[in-house]
């Protein structure tokens, strides 16, 4: 049983919501006694107030009875989105009979209409639910809130619906005079003003008690999220006013709902607590169309790209696979029932679409006498991993950013691509494939008067490590001391020797790190620069280096 404060102070969490609007119709007096008596007041509202901001944020919720559903699309559109962004829930009551249509009728006609304008639905049938876009379809049956929730007539009963709406109540009042740059805001997101006031409002109601925040973005990340690091002042500390530092993500509504819930199912009770961020869920919140998740930003950490560089990669890459991730991998269990062809197979797609490798990386692989047949390269993946893999919770995105480091510990962040089923060998190839894409960016650059290596010679000098042979026979690889590439040597060998026992057949690490090579050199963005470009193509050359002597091996042998 959590500990709870039973007063006021300990359950408003610094609310002043106490209002409750109704929109279509007024109950008589005798049924808003259901709300009065439990210190909620009751205000019949119009469109021209529910459209105000000011009118939004007092209100806990809104209670709709649709009059003519022929306004339904227009007041969704004009209304709905306000009051979300708002924290408020906004309850649809449907009647057993409206303007002569069944009640079957009448849920019909508003659940379209709120599919059509993307407006995030609550208490749906499984098969609308089914319906839905995929932006659209959070947890079947989660009820996350704000979303706009449809009482059937059964269910419409003033009790029944004073007991729902009083018993989930909207979070804290928005702190409407925070004290922030909103140009920084616009200048995180790319300089985008498309769902800017949103994103003011989430902030907003994130930080409630506080009067004054100042963002400073963070550079990477792939996923279409926002991170920054957040310095808030309490209003009224305990002790004073202090900027405590967190850190923040704003993205698309389903994302944060994905990765909200892969924190509670795999980081809480999995991951030590000082080795994986620790969310503030009491800041995290959902607006119409976008979410933030807040946390305590991880302080005094490098990034393992500069710990590995540094020579101090074997305790961190072992503290990762051996204590950080050791609750997940313990899970391993033998997937009978799957290959780890089919487990991976959408792998081969990026948001929906094959495989594709861009032109100037092409041609850098071609003349590296590297093949860009990519539906070949999948024959050859498929026709060697129809084994059992080993399968247990999986990270997604183990890239080299998203392992930091500190005091020798490994400590995991970004939890969006969750996968809780998934091939052993998947989270430590994907981390090989990011160091090699994002390690060497500085080498390929003429800097301090120090010469570039030549993509050529760094090509050269890694082969050695991505010979088929080498890595089916679990070959360790030793490099020259001083070698401009010894530390990425020491990285692949702690990564592999860890990789190893999560095989069932020789040769599986081998497949998974092929295809995460190959991913990787097909990933496009626009902030690639010209040195991580020649990284990916790289990295797809290694690739298709594996697969293909796993097939020329597969022929020589008679296999």
């Amino acid at each position: 049983m959590a500990i709870l404060e039973f007063s006021p102070e300990g359950s408003s969490k610094g609310s002043s919501r106490v209002k409750i609007g109704f929109f279509g119709h007024m109950p008589p007096s005798p049924d808003l006694l259901h709300f009065e008596i439990r210190k909620f007041s009751c205000d019949e509202l119009t469109v021209e107030q529910l459209e105000k901001t000011e009118t939004a944020a007092d209100l806990v919720a809104l209670i709709w009875t649709p009059k003519k559903l022929d306004e339904l699309p227009r007041h969704m559109r004009s209304i709905v989105p306000t009051l979300l962004d708002n924290d408020v829930r906004v309850y649809i009551r449907l009647l057993e009979e409206h303007e002569g249509r069944r009640s079957s009728l009448t849920r019909r006609a508003v659940v379209n209409a709120l599919r059509e304008r993307g407006i995030p639905t609550a208490n749906l049938y499984p098969e609308e639910w089914r319906a839905l876009p995929p932006n659209l379809q959070e947890r079947q049956g989660s009820h996350f809130m704000p979303s706009v929730y449809i009482f059937e007539p059964a269910d419409s009963s003033w009790p029944n619906i004073a007991t729902i709406v009083c018993d989930h109540p909207a979070g804290p009042r928005p702190k409407l005079t925070l004290n922030f740059d909103p140009q920084s805001l616009v200048d995180g997101f790319q300089g985008s003003s498309e769902g800017h006031e949103e994103r003011v409002l989430l902030l907003e109601r994130a930080f409630f008690d506080c009067s004054d925040l100042r963002l400073s973005f963070l550079p990477g990340g792939l996923s279409g999220a926002s991170a920054c690091k957040t310095y808030a002042c309490l209003e009224a500390g305990q002790i004073g006013a202090y900027p405590h530092l967190y850190f923040v993500k704003i993205g698309l509504r389903k994302k944060i709902i994905d990765e909200h819930d892969n924190y509670r199912s795999f980081i809480l009770e999995y991951v030590p607590f000082h080795l994986g961020p620790r969310l503030r869920r009491e800041r995290c919140n959902l607006g119409s169309t976008q979410g933030i998740l807040v946390g305590d930003f991880v302080e005094g950490t490098e990034s393992l790209i500069a710990c590995a560089r540094g020579g101090r990669c074997g305790h961190a890459i072992s503290n990762l696979f051996d204590k950080t991730l050791a609750g997940w991998r313990k899970q391993a269990r033998p997937d009978t029932a799957r290959t780890l062809g089919e487990h991976l197979a959408t792998r081969w797609q990026i948001e929906g679409a094959e495989l594709a490798l861009p032109k100037p990386r092409a041609d850098i692989v071609t003349r590296l006498g590297g093949s860009i047949d990519i539906p070949a390269l999948k024959r050859i993946f498929e026709t060697h991993s129809a084994t059992s893999p080993l399968c247990a919770p999986a990270h997604g995105d183990m890239h080299a950013t998203n392992v930091l480091v500190r005091h020798g510990d490994a400590i995991i962040i970004d939890f969006e691509k969750m996968e809780r089923h998934y091939p052993l060998t998947y989270d430590p190839a994907s981390l090989e494939g990011g160091l090699l894409v994002e390690g060497f960016v500085d080498d390929l650059k003429r800097k301090n008067n120090k010469k570039a290596i030549a993509r050529s010679m760094l090509v050269k000098l890694l082969k050695p490590l991505y010979e088929a042979r080498t890595l089916v026979d679990r070959v360790e690889m030793l490099c020259s001391p001083g070698s401009p590439v010894e530390w990425y040597y020491d990285c692949v060998n702690q990564i592999r020797i860890r990789s190893w026992p999560a095989e069932r057949d020789k040769g599986q690490y081998a497949l998974t790190l092929a295809l995460c090579l190959i991913r990787k050199g097909c990933n496009t963005h626009d902030k690639f620069s010209k040195e991580q470009d020649i990284l990916r193509a790289i990295s797809f050359f290694f690739g298709q280096r594996i697969l293909r002597q796993i097939e020329s091996h597969r022929s020589t042998s008679g296999d």
